[in-house]
């Protein structure tokens, strides 16, 4: 299969080029470095060419809502339009668990701009698959730098349930593999964890002189479950502690 993986440059875009070379696919990687601008949509129409499917794991960190809709729901009309043209019979998009809650559209400009990213998708009448994941274990390495002064970490005490990065890769591999037919899949770590929480262990498992306060965030949703999965989410049981101790070789 000649798959295409839109910011293949990214953290999740190498995993999911890398895993499904692995299992013997044709992979086109496609980023702005290559030539590939989905904003513009210079480029797509060339690296689609061919295509059996693609997977859309474009990210950029944008918290304004300015920003982030000049991005996602942008990108996601260009990235639909080639898509048609060339015939590609398969879009998987990677997106987040609740983003497209009200609560999280409000709140957060990155996530108002992803769930305007999710609705193009699923409006497009293209064969989609969305495959929604909870935050991964690498999101606490961002929690360290997002909001720092000196020493200090900031953080919400936002509850997650995160998941391994490579079951996200995983299950976007599966769902090309797969084909059109699932609408969306939603997937999950085994625990549920607060934000500043992950970020102290890690910080503590790489020994780091940072101290982690917890700030209040003004939605209280946020704190609640906003960012929860469903019932029926599909849940890889790999810990984040067993993710903390796979690091520990690197950090000795």
């Amino acid at each position: 299969m000649r798959v295409v993986v839109l910011g293949a440059t990214g953290e999740m875009g190498a995993l999911v080029a890398e895993l499904l070379r692995e299992r013997g696919h044709e992979v086109v990687s496609a980023s702005r470095a290559r030539g590939v601008d989905a904003v513009t949509g210079e480029g797509l129409d060339g690296c689609l060419a061919g295509a059996d499917a693609l997977v859309d794991c474009l990210n950029r960190d944008a918290l304004t809502h300015r920003a982030a809709m000049a991005f996602f729901p942008v990108s996601a009309e260009h990235v639909l339009s080639a898509a048609k043209r060339q015939g590609v019979g398969h879009l998987v998009l990677l997106s987040i668990v609740g983003v497209t809650r009200q609560e999280a559209r409000r709140a957060i400009g990155y996530y108002a701009g992803k769930a305007a990213q999710e609705d193009r998708y699923l409006a497009s009448g293209m064969p989609v698959t969305v495959v929604a994941t909870t935050g991964w274990f690498t999101l606490a390495e961002k929690f360290l730098t997002q909001i720092r002064l000196g020493s200090i970490v900031l953080l919400p005490p936002t509850l997650l349930q995160p998941v391994h990065p490579d079951a996200a890769a995983r299950a976007l591999v599966d769902a090309v593999e797969a084909g059109p037919g699932v609408t969306r899949v939603e997937l999950a770590g085994p625990e549920r964890l607060r934000a500043d929480e992950m970020a102290r262990r890690l910080a503590s498992a790489r020994r780091q002189a940072v101290h982690v306060l917890r700030v209040p965030f003004p939605s209280r949703a946020f704190r609640e479950g906003a960012m929860l999965p469903a019932p029926t989410a599909r849940i890889d049981e790999r810990t984040y502690a067993a993710w903390l101790d796979s690091l520990r070789p690197n950090l000795d």
